[in-house]
């Protein structure tokens, strides 16, 4: 039933000192989505760079990590689940000892500090018990291991008793050699990798990930580089939409990743063809010379002689799309957005006919490119196979957006155009959120932010206004370092006041807010957004603690916020 722990720790070791490469990696896109929406679901936050994490905690305290960290911890996934499997075994065991009420952690702070024969002979007995309801095979060295566990933790290289909630951390860190201080969160990585199923990867998906990015990085892709590689696929078309603050920036940003392998382009009501697939027009070129050359404010430039040329300047479509078709190993992304900011039918003109894809992610039909198009993808060296028979969107591109149905002057979008995209809705749900219990004033209160957004919700979508859910507010629609502060407050009013309510204020704000002005200056001291009315409803508003507002005291709410 159980494996020889210390065994297990030096293969564990030997591997990890042999295998890890300190140089920078770059983590897997799959598995930063799943780390990401672990810590999301468990009311934390995390972003990424090309070799670093930022994880936010939930009392919203900053940590930056080094993809190393991530790499090393897997190293201790088959320790950590022996480990785990030590724990149970033993606080069951002991359980049965101290059936009579004796203190778990005395006992298990004497085992460990040198117990007496009798009390190891009365361990021992009670493993052997254990591991027959257990039917183990192995019962006489399953008992060995166990007690050995339990009062040699030199052998399983442990430090704190195994009652404590950490009692991994130090084991760890040690059999990866590193500084316990700075560097503990290596050993919390290593139990997730082990114990939450989403991130259940090896060492090797992590390291051969990193591995494989970085190369693309450091080197540049090229033809040459990648011309026996095979394509990945899955590339698809995907549009996430919500209300304002949902996190759908976020949430593609975790899925499918940041430069150089995703490229972010933003529509706006001027956006065309040109600016997104490209257009052939005149660029400055500059010949060398010893004279002094200046712009026309007088600043000197070192450029050189300028002269006006004419070339075919790609835009981010037709850039990711040579990237992608180039670096075959790798998925790309162009991430659009606000896409329905823009006329999207004039915007992606012929672009339209590549969306329909096959079972792999690549184009279903071809269309012939301008002369000007050709030319340029002609001119990139390995570019002029893929484009023999027409331009495809090739398995390892991904065209992905934000829409924002609730934004004033959007263009809708045709039906036919709709049809070739998938569609994720991002809820205005806050709980667990990083910023639900953040703090901020309202009405002479210390509330929560969470729960004041759900009632504001609740109001809106509720009764006489039925306000579509796409005008709700999001959790992110302030950002959580800047919850309270008056900036940030006002531009959650103007919200409401100018965009959500502009033709139905007087059933929803206080009868005293007669203009914004009212509602600005009053939203610290009154009860401006009217939500008092139903005490039910302000079930965990407040915040449980005493404080002094404007010179006056406040009294300590109870946790249905009445006065106590």
């Amino acid at each position: 039933m159980l494996n020889n722990l210390h065994d297990i720790a030096i293969l564990a070791r030997k591997k990890y000192r042999e295998e890890f490469k300190s140089t920078d990696v770059i983590l897997p896109e799959v598995f930063k989505e799943a780390f990401g929406t672990y810590l999301r679901n468990n009311s934390m936050d995390v972003s990424y760079s090309i070799y670093t994490a930022t994880v936010t905690s939930s009392q919203n305290k900053i940590m930056y990590i080094p993809n190393q960290w991530f790499v090393a911890a897997s190293y201790m996934v088959p320790y950590i689940s022996e480990i785990i499997k030590y724990k149970n075994a033993a606080e069951e065991i002991v359980d049965g000892i101290l059936a009579n009420g004796k203190n778990k952690k005395e006992y298990f702070t004497y085992m460990k500090n040198g117990a007496s024969d009798a009390a190891i002979k009365e361990l021992r007995k009670s493993a052997k018990q254990y591991f027959r309801r257990q039917q183990s095979e192995h019962i006489d060295g399953d008992v060995e291991n166990i007690v050995d566990f339990i009062t040699d933790y030199e052998w399983w290289f442990g430090s704190k008793t195994v009652d404590r909630g950490d009692y991994y951390f130090s084991p760890v860190l040690y059999l990866l050699g590193l500084v316990n201080a700075s560097q503990g969160y290596v050993a919390e990585i290593a139990y997730l990798l082990t114990t939450v199923p989403e991130l259940t990867v090896t060492a090797n998906d992590l390291a051969e990930g990193g591995k494989r990015i970085s190369n693309s990085i450091d080197t540049g892709i090229s033809a040459n580089m990648c011309a026996h590689s095979v394509r990945a696929t899955g590339g698809m078309n995907e549009i996430v939409y919500g209300a304002p603050g949902t996190g759908k920036s976020r949430y593609l940003e975790d899925k499918y990743g940041k430069a150089p392998l995703t490229r972010r382009v933003v529509f706006h009501p001027e956006y065309s063809y040109y600016d997104f697939v490209g257009v052939y027009k005149p660029v400055p070129v500059y010949k060398k010379s010893d004279e002094h050359f200046a712009t026309v404010s007088g600043r000197e430039t070192g450029r050189g002689e300028p002269y006006i040329d004419y070339c075919f300047v790609p835009g981010p479509f037709m850039k990711v799309l040579t990237e992608a078709w180039l670096d075959p190993q790798n998925m790309h992304t162009l991430l659009i957005e606000e896409i329905n900011r823009a006329d999207v039918a004039a915007v992606f003109g012929e672009v339209f006919q590549l969306l329909d894809r096959d079972v792999n992610g690549e184009s279903e039909y071809a269309f012939e490119p301008s002369e000007d198009i050709k030319d340029f993808l002609c001119s990139i060296d390995g570019m002029e196979k893929y484009i023999s028979s027409g331009i495809k969107i090739p398995s390892n591109m991904n065209i992905v957006a934000t829409m924002n149905s609730a934004d004033q002057g959007v263009k809708p979008m045709d039906t036919a155009f709709k049809r070739r995209w998938n569609f994720k809705y991002i809820k205005t749900d806050i709980k667990g959120t990083i910023c639900e219990n953040a703090v901020l004033v309202y009405a002479g209160r210390q509330v929560y932010w969470g729960r004041l957004i759900e009632l504001i919700n609740r109001k809106l979508s509720n009764g006489l206004l039925q306000i579509d859910e796409d005008k709700l507010i999001g959790p992110f629609f302030i950002k959580p370092e800047e919850i309270g502060k008056k900036r940030a407050i006002d531009k959650l009013l103007l919200y409401l006041w100018d965009d959500v309510l502009r033709h139905s204020r007087d059933s929803f704000f206080n009868s005293e807010v007669k203009n914004f002005a009212d509602l600005s200056e009053g939203f610290e001291k009154s009860d401006v957004l009217d939500i008092f009315q139903d005490p039910a409803a302000l079930n965990k508003l407040f915040v449980n603690v005493e404080s002094v507002i404007d010179g006056e005291d406040v009294v300590e709410e109870t946790e249905t916020g009445n006065e106590e």
